[in-house]
């Protein structure tokens, strides 16, 4: 009995990789943890968009409005897109250049490690799971997948 294998398809638009059910099934879990936790952080903010600028305004960012409600809009914006498995490379790569963005901006200043605590983890976490997210692309289980279907 032989595994499964996987290949690339090169079609108009972006490479879709091909994947076994446990890669694609593992993918969907990865998405809607992510996606999920990101629409919980963002939600609030968007309810009150004061507490997303005013940090932004404490940590002496440049255009607090403006990246606050950049932090905003992508926590609920690639949330949202992540539970839909919709424009997931785009989106992966959104969220690692946000969460980098940041984790240099609020932590690295502080360093990476403050009263023996990791700081700013979440963040990178975050990062990586767009990393990996920018690619592999949302797997079988997704709305690119449907689409891509859809084409062909």
């Amino acid at each position: 009995m032989t595994a499964p294998t996987t290949g690339t398809v090169r079609t108009d638009g972006p490479q879709v990789v091909r994947s076994t059910t446990t890669a694609s099934t593992g993918l969907l879990v990865l998405r809607l943890v992510a996606g999920a936790l990101l629409l919980v952080h963002g939600v609030p903010k968007l309810a009150d968009p004061a507490t997303a600028t005013g940090y932004a305004a404490a940590l002496q960012v440049p255009g607090p409005t403006f990246f606050g409600w950049l932090s905003i809009l992508g926590e609920v914006g690639l949330g949202t897109l992540l539970l839909l498995g919709l424009a997931t490379r785009v989106a992966g790569t959104l969220l690692l250049a946000q969460m980098a963005g940041i984790w240099l901006l609020a932590h690295a200043p502080q360093g990476f490690l403050v009263d023996g605590q990791v700081n700013g983890e979440n963040a990178l976490l975050y990062a990586a799971l767009g990393l990996v997210l920018a690619l592999t692309g949302a797997g079988r289980f997704s709305a690119d997948a449907v689409l891509l279907r859809r084409r062909r």
